[in-house]
């Protein structure tokens, strides 16, 4: 009965996504534009894992036992922040005791450049870092110890960060009576996103976590998402109940998919707006499917204020949550049941369906408003990224590029964007800065910029540029420009973008490049290929043939050339309305001659394109 149930929820699944028709390749592959590498290669056994902006044109890069800075505006190596780090102060040893490692590292609250905590033995230190990289308002702890990897806030004179093997904690860095940690549990977490609540929430913190629990058939373990909710100004219980512990926290699932169920939070961004937040949630599922949800703050607080609780006899004077002057008089009856760790019996739902992608397997997320649109930017386990625009409900993403930031595949240990628009990604060895504005990788027309959908990018009259820098012509105006250029116009296109952009090489010949092909040898026309989403075949006079897909272009293959084969040959794109155009042409004659035979060197891959050609064929 479960393996049918399995196989019709699949099902379900496999024809959603199909019938949607969405766009799940990226249009286009960026490989090398736009991109910046910042290597640690001449520092041995470092282990990069988180990534912070501070908003100063600086990247922050803190690894396990070291500090590092990026200046994002210069081309230079990572600088290693040389501070004093160390708990021990004795004066009475030449070389005192030592060892420490990073254990909370995020953005500072005030003017200073960052809040870091390093932790020593079960000793936890946190200060503020000034211009200078002094230390200053420090507090040290001896029962906390944060793990850099795990989700932390600042929120006044509040620290909040979490233990997924135990829950959220709060550290009062004035007065260290007023700390609150979390109830045991005996359920795994695994917490994701910390959000300080704003305008009418901004007495509450919210955390996003999964738990694992067991499946209905008892066998299994599901991970099940939820939010939690509690008042910032929480001071624990009684001595007797809940004493320095959340009295105050209740809990709601949050939903995703139904009929094809996405259980497993793998990430969480948040998107400010005027009047609300929206919370973009990354999830996968059994069949390892991804899927983005997005919920706003409001119908967050609307369940927690105003739904049942899904077990437990509420009590009658106070509702469970609601936030009080002093949580230490609240009455036994109450912290009781807070005890048992309240959930709502209503899970808070989306805002729309699931954004699904069936055949990508994402590890983070970051999310920007463009121009009145979103952009999310998704990481693959592979080391990718790709920039997936929020579309309509009847097609809710379009996946505009694929960066491949690394040289070789690898893990991403975090992923930050900055307020410039550039985007920051590492692996345990590597920092990349990618620009996000980096428009010109979609072709030298209109057309190809008004196709690729990006809000960063939009046309200037003469090519597709950052939307920021120039006054952006409205895409109708496509209509009025012709695909020819004039000379001068090609002149100044080829100064703007040229010697560096291969990309110049897809603009439509004026004139057909004519090649010699001696006979009876084999040869093949090479098309390449800048859309993924368009398709492309080849036009022979009156014929018309099928492209041979290869990993560079689009191919005509010719096993044996005679006088049949001459002529003029132009490979030609279709991508929705834009039909028809002609990428490349060529001019076939054969020549009298035979010394230009492909060359030993090239007939292997011509062989093996020869293969495909007939697997594809017959």
């Amino acid at each position: 009965m479960m393996d049918y149930t399995c196989l019709c929820l699949l099902f379900i699944c496999i024809s959603y996504v199909s019938s949607t028709k969405l766009h799940y390749d990226p249009r286009v592959t960026v490989k090398k534009e736009g991109i910046t590498r910042f290597s640690f290669e001449n520092k041995p056994n470092i282990n990069l894992v988180k990534l912070v902006s501070s908003g100063k044109q600086i990247i922050w890069v803190g690894g396990n036992e070291s500090l590092y800075s990026i200046i994002t505006t210069q081309a230079s190596s990572p600088h290693q922040v040389n501070m004093n780090l160390c708990h021990d102060q004795s004066k009475d040893s030449e070389t005192p005791h030592c060892s420490f490692r990073i254990s909370l590292l995020r953005e500072s609250v005030d003017r200073n450049l960052l809040f870091i905590c390093t932790s020593d033995d079960g000793n936890t230190k946190c200060c503020n870092l000034d211009s200078s990289y002094s230390q200053i308002d420090c507090f040290v702890s001896e029962n906390y110890e944060p793990d850099i990897n795990e989700p932390s806030l600042l929120d006044g004179n509040m620290l909040y960060f979490t233990k997924s093997e135990k829950g959220l904690y709060r550290i009062n860095k004035n007065d260290k009576n007023d700390n609150i940690w979390s109830q045991s549990t005996q359920a795994e977490q695994t917490y994701l996103k910390l959000i300080a609540g704003k305008g009418q929430h901004q007495d509450k913190v919210y955390s996003f976590f999964a738990e694992k629990h067991k499946s209905r058939d008892g066998e299994s373990e599901q991970w099940i998402p939820r939010v939690s909710q509690s008042c910032k100004n929480d001071r624990g219980g009684s001595k007797s109940l809940l004493q320095s512990s959340w009295t105050s926290m209740i809990f709601s699932r949050l939903f995703c998919g139904r009929g094809y169920e996405f259980t497993q939070m793998i990430d969480v961004a948040t998107l400010e707006t005027d009047s609300d937040a929206q919370i973009y949630v990354l999830f996968r599922n059994y069949w390892n499917m991804s899927a983005v949800c997005v919920y706003n703050m409001t119908e967050i607080s609307t369940v927690f204020n105003s739904s049942k609780f899904n077990s437990g006899k509420v009590p009658a004077n106070h509702r469970p949550g609601t936030c009080v002057s002093d949580s230490t008089r609240l009455s036994s009856e109450v912290l009781g049941f807070m005890k048992d760790r309240p959930e709502m019996k209503e899970s808070v739902m989306p805002e729309n369906g699931p954004m699904l992608f069936q055949h990508y397997q994402y590890t983070h997320i970051q999310v920007d408003r463009v121009r009145g649109q979103t952009v999310m930017l998704l990481s693959l386990e592979s080391g990718g990224v790709h920039k997936v625009l929020e579309d309509t409900i009847e097609q809710p993403v379009f996946i505009i590029a694929e960066y491949l930031p690394f040289q070789q595949e690898t893990h991403i240990t975090s992923m930050l964007l900055d307020t410039s628009q550039h985007l920051y990604v590492s692996s345990s060895n590597e920092v990349v800065q990618i620009d996000l504005k980096t428009c010109h990788v979609y072709g030298n027309e209109c057309n190809e910029c008004r196709l690729s959908r990006d809000p960063y990018c939009g046309w200037s009259g003469l090519h597709c540029t950052s939307a920021a820098e120039n006054q952006v012509r409205d895409f109708k105006d496509c209509a009025d420009i012709t695909q020819t250029q004039t000379d001068s116009n090609s002149v100044i296109k080829a100064k703007l973008h040229a010697p560096t952009s291969a990309f110049l090489k897809e603009k439509p010949q004026a004139t057909p490049s004519e090649i010699d092909v001696p006979p009876s040898s084999k040869h093949f026309l090479l098309c390449p290929v800048i859309s993924h989403h368009a398709t492309y075949h080849w036009e022979h006079d009156e014929t018309r043939a099928d492209c041979v897909q290869a990993d560079n272009g689009c191919l005509y293959l010719i096993e044996s050339m005679n006088k049949t084969h001459e002529g003029t040959y132009k490979c030609k794109s279709s991508e929705e309305d834009y039909i028809n155009r002609t990428v490349v042409e060529y001019k076939l004659s054969m020549s009298r001659s035979d010394a230009h035979r492909l060359t030993p060197v090239l007939f292997p891959s011509f062989l093996l394109l020869l293969t495909v050609f007939h697997v594809l064929h017959f």
